[in-house]
């Protein structure tokens, strides 16, 4: 499976994955992000206590 591109799924969309060697002995899901930071809130006050 090296050198392929698969799809996988992170629960909203399909993602593609290029298999490489450093892949293997890993798990497919540690590859593919699925939360998308924001960043912090800038003007919450109770963030600031």
């Amino acid at each position: 499976m090296i050198g392929h591109s698969i799809a996988i799924h992170n629960g909203k969309e399909h993602l593609p994955i290029y298999i490489r060697d450093r892949m293997i002995d890993h798990k497919l899901k540690e590859f593919v992000p699925t939360l998308n930071f924001r960043g912090h809130a800038k003007s919450n006050n109770r963030s600031r206590r």
